[in-house]
This record gives structure tokens, sequence and C-alpha cells, in this order.
């Protein structure tokens, strides 16, 4: 049975529609608790005096979801900014999918930042944080937000990007979409391949900088 199903037929037998609570009486109290794991598991249920309230956990909990992506994909887009996700980030975006996205130019690297609604609205709560008569300040969020679009992924996989963004991405055809964090960067392919291409000896400094906090030879800062 699906959540949708489960739904429809809990407040039908409860002889309510769904957006009208608290649900009131004993007999009502009684049906509720004949449904048990079910209810449980999709809904939280909350008893105080007289009156149940039901609350649907996904719901309450999505903004708060903890989603860090993994896997890098090739993929190919379109002619019209079309980019079919493949089955296993699919998989890893479906239960924020219905809240869509947010997609912007990179700040530093010369790529598309996709960022679900949830962390995008908690990067934007951040920034609002900031003073708003300081000028690096003001400039800053303009330049960080610049491009700004909110975008879906529609029912058949694919990502719409609009056409001036791709261009600030310097998208072609071949895309490799790469995780960072709860995040997402769309590169074009060549770039990206660029963008990762160091020698061994590059990377072990690398990550003595990033993990050690090791400084720079000479730097005494």
């Amino acid at each position: 049975m699906t959540i949708r199903n489960f739904k429809n037929s809990l407040f039908q037998d409860l002889g309510v529609e769904w957006e009208n609570y608290p649900i009131k009486s004993d007999e009502v109290q009684k049906r509720v608790q004949k449904w048990g794991n079910l209810l449980t598991k999709w809904f939280l249920v909350v008893k105080c005096g007289n009156n149940i309230y039901i609350f649907e956990l996904y719901k309450l909990n999505r903004t708060n979801l903890d989603i860090f992506f993994f896997g890098t994909f090739n993929c190919k887009a379109d002619a019209k900014g079309r980019i079919m996700l493949p089955v296993a980030l699919r998989n890893q975006v479906a239960p924020i999918l219905k809240d869509g996205f947010f997609i912007k130019k990179s700040y530093l690297s010369e790529c598309l930042e996709l960022y679900p609604a949830y962390e995008w609205h908690r990067v934007m709560a951040e920034l609002n944080e900031k003073s708003r008569f300081d000028e690096e300040n003001l400039q800053f969020i303009r330049m960080y937000t610049a491009g700004l679009r909110q975008v879906e992924v529609d029912a058949t996989g694919r990502l719409l990007i609009p056409k001036d963004i791709i261009s600030l991405g310097g998208i072609t055809k071949e895309v490799v979409i790469a995780p960072i964090g709860k995040r997402l960067e769309i590169w074009d392919k060549k770039a990206y391949d660029e963008s990762i291409n160091a020698t061994k000896e590059e990377k072990v400094k690398l990550a003595k900088r990033v993990m050690l906090g090791e400084k720079p030879s000479g730097d005494v800062s």
C-alpha cells in the first residue's frame, strides 16, 4: 500500500477530510488505533485532551533532510538544455523531488551549482544574517546569487536548465554531474577533466593543506 492510498483509506474510515484536524471523539481514536504500524510509519499521532492531531512525517521532516550526494555521472545536454539524470542519481533526489531545486553559476568555479530547495533556503538564511548596511556584504550577495533560477526535474527524470544559465557554465553537450556535499556541480566534461587533472605531488600537497592544515613552504602567516 502506498502512502497516498493509505491516507485516503484512513480518512475515509474516519469520515473526515485530510485537512480537517484535530479529530475528535473516542470512537475516532479507536479507529485510528486499528491502523497500527502503518499509521506510525508515515504519520505522527499526538493526543491532546479529547483531540487527536495527525501530522504527515515526511511533511514535517523534509526541510530537515540531510542528503549528501555521491557518485560522479556522465550525462548529455540536448539543444534545449535538458539533461536526463541517471537512475542512480534520480534515486538520490527522489525524497526531495517535489520541493524543486535552485541553480546558479558557481561563484569560484567554471560550472553550475544545483541546490535542493531546502539547502538553498538554508544558504540564504545564513546570508540574510549579514549586515545589509555593509557594501561588501551586499556586493558579495549580488555576485553569489547572480543568475539564480528555480528549476525542476520532470516526471521522466529530465532537468531543464535555462539557456542563459547553460551558457554561464560553459556547458555544451557532454556533461559531468559531480557531488559537493549537499549540492551538485554541473560541468562541461572538458572543463571538469581539466579541473581535476593534477600530478601526484600536487594532490599530496593539496590533501595535506586541506586535511592536515599544513601551510605551503615559505608561508609564515
